[in-house]
């Protein structure tokens, strides 16, 4: 018998990542350029063998990625999008709060950074979602 010892996550992280942009419109293409890789990521998810090299980035992704202007992305960023996640963005504000449970955010850095955010990472486990600390019980 043998037996296989591994890590791995156990989706715990609780990240929020804020995204404050100089204008209200930043925000609004950024998080519209989420909700379309959502979708984009909900349509092309599959099981497919990535260790063929033609299937890391199918063409047509690379078209629609193009089409966002989010010419660094690759194919595990926009995979990303199919997990569980938040945007949140109010209108007429200038600020973007995505929430996930995944330690993996590069795909989410890459659209807040490409459309001109300054950004914050914090896990919930120790901050508020106004990025205050959260009181210790007994500290």
């Amino acid at each position: 018998m043998r037996i296989w010892h591994g890590y791995g996550s156990e989706h715990s992280m609780d990240l929020v990542l804020v995204g404050t942009f100089e204008t209200v419109s930043g925000a609004e293409a950024a998080a519209d350029a989420m909700k379309a890789l959502k979708a984009l990521a909900e349509a092309g998810w599959s099981d497919d063998d990535w260790r063929r090299r033609d299937e890391r980035m199918p063409p047509a992704l690379a078209e629609e990625l193009a089409g966002l202007s989010l010419y660094d992305m690759g194919r595990a960023d926009v995979d990303l999008y199919a997990f569980d996640h938040s945007v949140e963005h109010k209108e007429s504000e200038s600020v973007v709060r995505v929430r996930t449970e995944e330690s993996d955010v590069q795909g989410f850095l890459k659209v807040l950074l490409g459309f001109g955010a300054k950004v914050q990472v914090f896990s919930r486990h120790n901050w508020n979602d106004d990025g205050t600390p959260q009181s210790k019980a007994g500290s």
